[in-house]
């Protein structure tokens, strides 16, 4: 069976972002294999304990990935800072003999953004909407390799690490299965107040709920972090804006000044994205009616197809404190919404030559956030708690592409690792598994249900 087969079958995708499904990925030859261990958003420290503890493992599915795809070039791109990380990864490269080079940067966000890590690895810069292989580039987290290597053993994705952190008992690593209600994660993390929010990923592009409503939320592939903060933190304020609110703060707030555009990391290396502009044109543009807009305002709003929505405009460099990232996610969503397309022929503006002087550095985002009590040291990566559940929930859309089509219905008795959804290998997709022993309790074309009680 090829690698491309057993990591389809294993059901892979990006742990460390959207979820893009990782057989699609490998190319029959790539220049560069890029191992992403950068951990882009502060706080987090799972990448950090996978990089400790499962060393060998990610050495040895790059080994495996280099060769199948034939790679010039393997390299690991990760913090100075890392000192221990990089000390066991380089003993493991030593103990495979493997022609793996790790290149370390300084602390900075978002050097985990694919697009950043690849141009300052290669200096190469992907098109605005494109992808690392349009400049011969394979990325692929830390997370993923670990399943990956997994993979060539025929063990599926059934569980994921993750980052316990914040106004917790004690800051831990736990591995929790797919499917399991966040409500119980934190609850066996000793967090019994629910009056609190939970950031479910990192405090910049991560989802904020009160901890109440986590108990209708689920672990999907995708899943890295769980942060814990009080309900007055102004982090919280921030991302709960209405978007009324937010369009008249663009319209008598927004100064022009440009700051969000000129420490845009996206803007950085190029592409063709201003939020200041989107802010001012998003202010007096008929939204109601997004395509009834002239062409030149269309093309400004289009702009903000561009964004990552990493978050540095308005939590870091927006001297007013208003909203220009989650305008951008508005402004997609009614593009999306009004079926006016991404244009991938627009026009680069090449390399910022200030780039290397707009870093936005991890240390100072993180206190400026008002989260730097937060910053555990490397002790919390020691002993992760398993969390163990009775029932999970399994969502069939926890991936780019289409979801996964249920291959098992209610009655049904599964085992931990049998697969129970299914994607066709030439389509954009994965295959789920059952991450518990267990009957299916209900099923359709969203989710699966499976209690472990009803076998008991």
């Amino acid at each position: 069976m090829s690698l491309k087969e057993k990591i389809y079958n294993a059901g892979i995708v990006g742990a460390g972002g959207a979820g893009f499904p990782s057989h699609i990925k490998l190319p029959e030859k790539v220049e560069y294999l890029i191992a992403n261990a950068a951990e882009c958003e502060p706080l987090l420290k799972t990448d950090q304990f996978l990089m400790l503890k499962y060393a060998d493992k990610i050495i040895k599915a790059l080994t495996v990935i280099g060769n199948e795809i034939s790679a010039e070039h393997i390299i690991i791109g990760t913090k100075k800072k890392y000192t221990k990380q990089i000390e066991a990864l380089s003993e493991a490269i030593k103990k495979e003999n493997a022609p793996i080079e790790i290149k370390t940067f300084k602390s900075f966000y978002p050097l985990g953004d694919e697009q950043t890590l690849v141009y300052n690895i290669t200096k190469r810069v992907i098109k605005a909407g494109g992808i690392p292989l349009e400049v011969g580039c394979v990325v692929f987290n830390v997370a993923t390799l670990c399943n990956i290597y997994d993979s060539l053993s025929d063990i599926p994705v059934t569980s994921k690490y993750m980052s316990i952190l914040g106004e917790v008992d004690k800051p831990s690593i736990v591995k929790a299965p797919i499917g399991a209600n966040l409500r119980e994660i934190l609850y066996q993390s000793g967090v019994n107040d629910d009056n609190k929010y939970a950031i479910v990923g990192g405090p910049m592009m991560g989802r904020y709920y009160p901890i109440k409503e986590t108990n209708n939320l689920f672990v999907k592939k995708t899943t890295g972090a769980l942060i814990v903060i009080d309900n007055d933190h102004y982090l919280v304020k921030k991302k709960n804006i209405n978007y009324d609110k937010m369009i008249s703060l663009a319209k008598c707030s927004c100064i022009q000044c440009s700051a969000c555009s000129e420490l845009c990391p996206r803007n950085l290396i190029g592409h063709k994205i201003h939020p200041h502009l989107v802010m001012r044109t998003s202010a007096f543009a008929d939204l109601d009616n997004i395509e009834n807009n002239s062409e030149n305002v269309l093309d400004i709003l289009k702009e903000a197809y561009f964004c990552c929505e990493c978050g540095i405009c308005e939590l870091y460099s927006c001297p007013m404190g208003i909203n220009p990232s989650n305008m951008n996610i508005y402004i997609k969503s009614l593009l999306r919404k009004a079926n006016i397309k991404l244009d991938r022929n627009v026009k680069d503006y090449g390399v910022n030559s200030s780039i290397e002087y707009r870093r936005v550095s991890t240390n100072r985002l993180t206190r400026i956030l008002e989260l730097d009590k937060y910053a555990h040291d490397e002790a919390d990566l020691d002993n992760p708690k398993e969390i163990k559940v009775s029932k999970v929930c399994i969502e069939l859309r926890q991936h780019i592409g289409m979801p996964a089509e249920a291959l098992v219905k209610e009655g049904d008795s599964v085992k931990e690792g049998q697969i129970i959804a299914a994607v066709p290998m030439d389509k954009v997709g994965a295959n789920i598994h059952s991450s518990i022993n267990g009957i299916v309790e209900y099923a359709d074309s969203e989710k699966i249900v499976i209690n472990g009680e009803s076998i008991k």
